[in-house]
């Protein structure tokens, strides 16, 4: 990536900020909810939890490699503690990648846990070489213990499925288990823990703020730093930030998503 591109992708931020307090209204989610739309890859059962539908467009470019660029298109439609949900994402370029098209259903149950499957159809290309179809699926759970305390866990392919269905190659199990404590109306502190199979253990601790019509979140982990910066005009939202592995360097990542009319019936938020 050139120099131009990564000083406009630092400066971009403070013009959002301006841009924020000259246009800006209300935030149109809680804390909660901003928490946990941030983390719905983490844990799909989660977005059950939250107050609104949303659509969501999100870039990222990872360690400034034009090569590895992610972009994904998703949506949930809430209603009356049930989430239905569909994303398609596409990592690499023409010449290599994997497509990704998830779909998932979850629900709240007695205002106290909720319950999401998803399933996955993954496409593998590459140049010159034939195309791999494969399928998997994950389960999660999240339970509301008290008032400013959350659980949650969630299994990506704990089937163990492989690579084209019948291949010899399997893919890679991800276990995620994630504790958050809601200190106000506007901080909320979250920990997690996650193991893949083959691959690292790590432990991630987050501070989430959220304020009117902006917000920012900030991941620690063993591996990794993350930083999001977040603001609201009417029902958009606007997300610029991006993470950098202590090994391999800087990702920068930009988000934009539409918040639709909340559905308030989950008072516990």
């Amino acid at each position: 990536m050139s120099r131009k591109l990564l000083i406009g992708w630092c400066l971009m931020p403070f013009f959002s900020f301006f841009f924020s307090f000259c246009f800006a209204q209300e935030a149109q989610f809680l804390v909660s909810d901003y928490f946990l739309f941030y983390n719905q890859d983490k844990n799909f059962s989660s977005r059950a939890w939250i107050t609104h539908s949303n659509v969501l467009l999100s870039s990222q470019n990872q360690f400034l490699l034009k090569e590895l660029c992610t972009t994904t298109l998703s949506g949930g439609y809430n209603i009356k503690e049930n989430i239905v949900a569909l994303s398609v994402s596409h990592f690499g370029y023409s010449k290599y990648g994997a497509l990704t098209i998830s779909s998932g259903y979850a629900r709240v149950f007695a205002k106290r846990i909720s319950f999401g499957l998803q399933t996955h159809y993954l496409l593998h290309h590459a140049e010159n070489f034939p195309q791999k179809h494969s399928f998997t699926f994950d389960l999660s759970l999240y339970g509301q213990i008290t008032q400013k305390v959350r659980v949650g866990v969630s299994a990506y392919n704990p089937a163990n499925l492989k690579y084209g269905v019948v291949g010899k190659e399997k893919i890679p199990m991800h276990y995620v288990l994630i504790l958050d404590y809601k200190l106000n109306d506007k901080i909320l502190l979250a920990i997690a823990t996650s193991k893949r199979l083959p691959g690292f253990f790590d432990i991630v601790a987050t501070i989430c703020f959220r304020e009117k019509f902006y917000g920012f979140i900030t991941d620690l982990s063993l591996k990794e730093v993350n930083m999001q910066f977040s603001l609201s005009w009417k029902r958009l939202q606007f997300d610029v930030g991006g993470s950098f592995d202590y090994r391999l360097g800087f990702s920068p990542r930009m988000d934009v998503s539409y918040q639709f009319a909340a559905n308030r019936l989950l008072k516990n938020n």
